[in-house]
């Protein structure tokens, strides 16, 4: 085949290319006028930090290599928190949220979205330290830590395709919503 050839076979499948992307942009659409609003809840909370430490048994000792004897023995974790969510008067949510690792010893992590049809929504939510710490262990809350309770009980008003969103603020140490008319 000729480059001339080669060259007339690449100019007629480039304009086919285009004459079908013409007939395409051509064929009718209609969007869905009223399809769902998002409520975004997406926040980190650094909870409070609960070690458990406990003495090992000189049998324990005597099984481990010299350079692993440890008297004490200490495991660190974040105190689980339950988020509650209530839309409209209905219950939307109820979960335990823990921390994020392997060890459930880093931030809490929340990242919920809830669908529902656009207009006036009142939005009641929960974020509740579970449990206590063990008598026996030591906490560290430190100046950062995420307060023991937080709530939110609001109204917002969202669109069709909008996004609401609802976070922690540490400054003011409170939930708040983002985007959206709040009343």
């Amino acid at each position: 085949m000729t480059p001339a050839v080669r060259g007339l076979f690449g100019v007629a499948g480039g304009a086919a290319v285009l004459a079908l992307l013409r007939l395409g942009s051509l064929a009718p659409y209609t969007a869905e006028r009223d399809v769902g609003a998002i409520v975004r809840l997406a926040w980190r909370a650094r909870g409070e930090r609960v070690r458990d430490c406990r003495r090992r048994t000189p049998d324990e000792l005597a099984k481990l290599p010299v350079h692993m004897r440890q008297a004490e023995v200490c495991e660190g974790r974040i105190l689980p928190y339950r988020l509650v969510v209530e839309l409209d008067g209905a219950a939307a949510v109820s979960r335990l949220i823990h921390g994020a690792g392997a060890r459930e010893d880093r931030p809490l992590y929340v990242f919920q979205e809830l669908v529902m049809p656009p207009g006036t929504h009142r939005i009641v939510l929960r974020f509740t330290r579970e449990g206590t710490p063990p008598a026996d262990s030591t906490t560290t809350s430190g100046a950062l830590a995420t307060p023991a309770r937080l709530t939110l009980d609001t109204t917002v008003t969202i669109g069709s395709r909008r996004v609401v969103l609802v976070t922690y603020d540490e400054a003011r140490e409170q939930l708040v919503v983002r985007d959206g008319s709040v009343r």
